[in-house]
């Protein structure tokens, strides 16, 4: 059984979240601060944390740095009740694998956590030197395949010098890979999805192409704009520095910049951002239900 670290001052959105993970099947440990955090993790580790943005004294981004010193390898989830556009970028570049919308869906905390444990398992740490490297892969239409595909692209990232960007390269691609799956080839194992993608000192591009008639691409410019986004566009939009949808818009083209040299260094030094002051609030609909329902459908198939 997965564990997650909850880390929530509030008592009663504490256990709330707390009855909500319990029943999908995590082993929780919940604590209301970021000190306590930090000691209950060196007491025990864990395989994610999901922690409130903000909180009296220490924040999220704090802990996130402390603890990705004892474990790089930690998946961290935040959420936040007051998140906007910019607040959403900056978790995300701090390094974490998702940021949430509170109050938030019970499916998506969970699909959120999930996630988070499979990014975890596909960082593979493999100390490559940096230098150009590119990959080319089919993979068959089924979510089965993520593991394997997130580890193929995380050394091919390793390989570029991309590691301050790999959280966001894995969480930007899962989205893709699952869009692709279930929309593109309507969750047919029988077809195949093309990733290709390439790293090196001057950039990172990743392409994702499914076999279905795609969508019209305006689709994505509207989703920069509308203020309830769908989380796959959206997502998909936050985690990359670009990304556009080509050919009959069944192409999704990611394109990452090497990160700027005061990023390098504040990472290096263990330096989290602190979130902006008097953030305007942004309220995130649910997402990613034909997900959860092809899940739904697997299993009962099975």
């Amino acid at each position: 059984m997965a564990r997650v670290l909850l880390v929530e001052d509030d008592d009663a959105v504490r256990a709330v979240l707390a009855l909500v993970l319990g029943r999908a099947g995590w082993q929780v440990e919940s604590v209301e601060g970021v000190d306590a955090a930090e000691r209950r993790f060196a007491e025990r580790s864990c395989d994610v944390v999901l922690s409130d943005l903000v909180m009296p004294g220490k924040g999220a981004l704090e802990l996130l740095a402390t603890l990705r010193r004892q474990d790089p390898r930690l998946a961290f989830v935040v959420m936040s009740g007051y998140l906007t556009d910019e607040r959403f970028r900056e978790v995300l570049r701090a390094g974490a694998c998702d940021c949430l919308a509170k109050p938030c869906e019970a499916e998506d905390l969970v699909l959120a956590l999930d996630r988070a444990l499979l990014l975890r398992g596909s960082v593979s740490g493999s100390g490559l030197p940096a230098s150009e490297h590119a990959m080319v892969v089919s993979v068959q239409a089924a979510l089965s395949q993520r593991t394997a595909l997130l580890a193929k692209v995380d050394v091919t990232a390793q390989a570029g010098g991309f590691d301050l960007r790999r959280n966001r390269i894995l969480l930007a691609l899962d989205e893709a890979f699952a869009n692709a799956v279930i929309h593109g080839a309507s969750g047919d194992p029988g077809l195949t999805i093309e990733v290709r993608a390439s790293f090196s000192q001057h950039g990172g591009v990743i392409t994702v192409s499914d076999p279905g008639p795609g969508f019209d691409p305006t689709i994505a410019e509207i989703a920069k704009d509308e203020a309830h986004r769908r989380r796959g566009l959206y997502l998909i939009r936050a985690a990359c520095d670009d990304a556009r949808w080509i050919g009959r818009g069944n192409v999704c083209q990611m394109i990452f910049k090497q990160p700027p040299a005061e990023e390098r260094q504040g990472q290096a030094a263990g330096e989290p951002r602190r979130p902006e002051s008097k953030p305007v609030r942004r309220v995130r609909s649910a997402s990613s239900a034909k997900l959860m329902a092809e899940r739904g459908r697997r299993s009962d198939g099975a």
